[in-house]
This record gives structure tokens, C-alpha cells and sequence, in this order.
């Protein structure tokens, strides 16, 4: 009963949104486990009009992620969810179209920007629409969900690229925009939800930036998400260069970490409700996430199944970071922004994220694998850092947010 209690959601909304996430999953894995594929099969790109592409988008979204996140809080977050996602669902329809270089980079670069605002709508969505301690559990619930939808989808892209033809990888975009339109039918049938009332003297788009409190909760979660970068890039080029695990075995860690995201992301959210909790649960996953660098420096000294099982114990330490920082991470930007600037202040909070995924994977892999292991104590002193600092900053932050001028927030639907 306890593991089905952290594996399906309860009936109403909380199910509903981690359906509408599920199949939001399948179409994602369906198109990005089969994406590089496509664009130098279809679009006819060289590798490195991909990389190229692929980092102008994001600089894209990075610079425009506030204004447009802001649109959430004039326009409203349902309206602007339902209508992100409609947008893309007709741009991966482009897809079949696309040749070459600049259209690649324009069909991108519009998805950066259409994403950025369904994002932002939904995340004020779920904060407008739950109380805090059942908004932390659908979202867990939703985070469970999109990993089984991106298994089923990834299942589906492993077909097409065993058929291997053109008409099979137009099947790869389509599908997705058809599940992205049915996603957004699914979404506009979700109940209505409050909003918060206009400020009395409403600020100009940008003055999250005059928000330092907050801006350094961001700065140390960004730090936080680093997680990422080294279980997607740093460990599997760590384990090809620097140990003698055979290559199949990153397949092992890759389900390890599906796994443990589906089973327990609901569990460890007990208690991240709050500002206090949510800072906990950050603190946790500097520190374990410290604890694993040292473990992927060890595999490069051991040989055979030692190595094997050191690389899984290092892929579960990290995954765990990955858990208790999402937990954490979701109350930040739903309990620090001001209820009637949330969009804003998520469109910022996501920037941290943004910078990350610019400046880790480099550094990150210079660091660890580049340098020959020593950099690995680097990367755990800097998961050790934002593991201390989150609950200050956290603290500020709240204390800060506390002074703001009142601003009636909307009642849970």
C-alpha cells in the first residue's frame, strides 16, 4: 500500500495533471531519444550545426525568460499553459519542413520560446491551483509520471531508428505535436483557478532583478542542479575514458536513476513544503551529491566489478541529489515570489537553470574527466558549498519576502 501510495496520485487534479504529464512524456522521449537522428537525416545538419543551434536557442530563452515568464502574470496562468503548449504542438508540426541550418535554428529557437511561457504557466498554475504540501506531492507524482512517459516514448523512438527511414522519423515529430495538441485540449479542460490580485503600484518587468534574496537562492540552487550535468555527461564520459566498465554499462546506471526517480520522488518530498523544509531537503542534496564525487574518483583506480558497483553507488548518490533538490527547488518558486509576480520570479529562478546547462558541461568535464580525477573534489566543494549556504540565503529570502508590501494571494481551487 505504501509503495502504491508513492506511485499514484490521489483522484481529482492531482491525477489529472500527472496524466496530462505522462503523456507530455511519452511525446518528449519519443522525439529527443530520436532527435539527433532526425536532424542530420532529415534537416541534413553536420554534428556541429546541432551544438551550435542548440546553444543559440538557449541563450535565446536565458535572455528572454523573465519578460516572457511575465506574461503569466498579466495574461494568467492557464491561458498562457494551454496556449505555450498549443504553440508548440504546431511547431514540431514545421518540423518535416525544416532544411538546413536557419530553419533548424528558427523552429528551435521559436520552441525555446513557446516552452518558456507553457512552463511558467503551468508552474504558477499548480501554485494558484494546490495548497503547498499537496502542490509538493502532485508535482512529485508528475515528475514519476513524465519518467514512465519517457521510457514509453523512448521505447517508440527506438522503433523508428530501427526501421530507419524518412517516413519513420517524420513519425518521431508528428507524433509528438499530436500529443502535444491533445496535451493541450487536456489542459483547457483543467478547472479555472483564482488569481492573484494586482500590486498597488505595480513594477516594471525586471525588478526580480533588484531582488537579491532572492537572486542568491537562485544563484545556490543553479549551483545545486549541477547534479545533472554530471549524471548526464561528466559520469559517462568519466566511465568511457577514465575506468575499465564496459560501455553497456551506462545503460545499468541510466535505469538505476529512471527507477529510483519513478519509485521515490514521492517519498522523499515528505516535509519540503515549507521554506525550512524545502532548505532541508537542498541541504541534502549538496551534501550527498559531495559525498558521490569522490566515489566516480575512486572507479578510476579500481578495475573489474568493484568498479561496476562503485559507478551505481555514485549514480545513486547523485540521483538522490537530484530528488531532494527538485523537492526543494518547487517551494522556492512557488513560497519566495510575490503571489501576484510569480511568473516573473519563476522566469528568473529558471535562468539559474539555464546558466548551468551553458557554463557546467565544459567546465564540469574539464574539471573531472579533462584534469584526470583531482577536479572531482573540486566539483564535491562546490556541491558542499550551496549545501551550507541554502539555508541562510533561504532564510533572507523569506525574511525578505515577509517585508514586501501585502498582496492577497488566491485561494487553493
Amino acid at each position: 500500500m505504501a509503495l502504491r501510495d508513492n506511485l499514484i496520485p490521489p483522484p481529482g487534479l492531482p491525477r489529472r495533471l500527472a496524466t496530462q504529464n505522462l503523456l507530455f512524456g511519452v511525446g518528449a522521449g519519443t522525439f529527443l531519444t530520436g532527435s539527433a537522428v532526425f536532424f542530420t537525416r532529415v534537416v541534413g545538419l553536420r554534428p556541429h550545426e546541432i551544438g551550435i543551434g542548440l546553444s543559440l536557442a538557449a541563450a535565446i530563452a536565458l535572455a528572454t525568460a523573465v519578460p516572457l515568464s511575465a506574461l503569466t502574470d498579466r495574461f494568467g496562468a492557464h491561458r498562457m499553459w494551454t496556449g505555450g503548449v498549443v504553440a508548440q504542438g504546431l511547431l514540431f508540426a514545421a518540423w518535416p519542413f525544416a532544411r538546413g541550418f536557419w530553419s533548424f535554428l528558427l523552429v528551435i529557437a521559436c520552441l525555446e520560446l513557446v516552452a518558456t511561457v507553457g512552463q511558467a504557466g503551468r508552474n504558477v498554475y499548480l501554485i494558484e491551483a494546490l495548497d503547498p504540501e499537496t502542490r509538493v506531492r502532485t508535482q512529485a507524482f508528475s515528475r514519476s509520471w513524465l519518467n514512465v512517459g519517457w521510457s514509453l516514448g523512448a521505447g517508440l523512438a527506438a522503433l523508428a531508428l530501427a526501421i530507419d527511414t524518412v517516413p519513420a522519423y517524420y513519425t518521431l515529430v508528428l507524433l509528438n505535436s499530436a500529443l502535444l495538441l491533445a496535451n493541450a485540449y487536456f489542459i483547457s479542460r483543467l478547472p479555472q483557478v483564482p488569481r492573484a490580485a494586482a500590486g498597488t503600484a505595480r513594477r516594471r518587468v525586471g525588478a526580480v532583478f533588484a531582488d537579491r534574496p532572492f537572486l542568491a537562492v537562485t544563484a545556490v540552487c543553479a549551483v545545486l542542479t549541477c547534479y545533472m550535468t554530471v549524471l548526464m555527461e561528466v559520469a559517462p564520459l568519466w566511465l568511457l575514458h577514465r575506468t575499465d566498465a564496459p560501455k553497456w554499462w551506462l545503460g545499468v546506471m541510466t535505469v538505476t536513476n529512471t527507477l529510483m526517480a519513478t519509485t521515490l520522488q514521492v517519498a522523499v518530498t515528505r516535509g519540503a513544503h515549507t521554506v525550512g523544509g524545502a532548505a532541508a531537503a537542498s541541504r541534502r542534496a549538496g551534501l550527498v551529491a559531495a559525498l558521490g564525487c569522490p566515489v566516480y574518483l575512486l572507479t578510476g583506480a579500481t578495475s573489474g566489478v568493484l568498479t561496476m558497483v562503485l559507478l551505481v553507488v555514485a549514480t545513486i548518490l547523485l540521483t538522490m541529489a537530484e530528488l531532494w533538490h527538485s523537492a526543494g527547488s518547487w517551494t522556492f518558486m512557488a513560497e519566495l515570489p510575490p503571489a501576484d509576480r510569480r511568473g516573473e520570479y519563476i522566469g528568473a529562478f529558471r535562468m539559474g537553470g539555464s546558466a548551468q546547462s551553458m557554463i557546467a558541461p565544459a567546465s564540469l568535464i574539464a574539471l573531472a574527466v579533462t584534469s584526470g580525477g583531482w577536479g572531482w573534489f573540486a566539483i564535491a566543494g562546490l556541491f558542499l558549498g550551496a549545501a551550507l549556504l541554502i539555508g541562510p540565503v533561504a532564510r533572507q529570502a523569506a525574511r525578505s519576502r515577509e517585508q514586501l508590501p501585502s498582496v492577497p494571494a488566491p485561494v487553493p481551487a
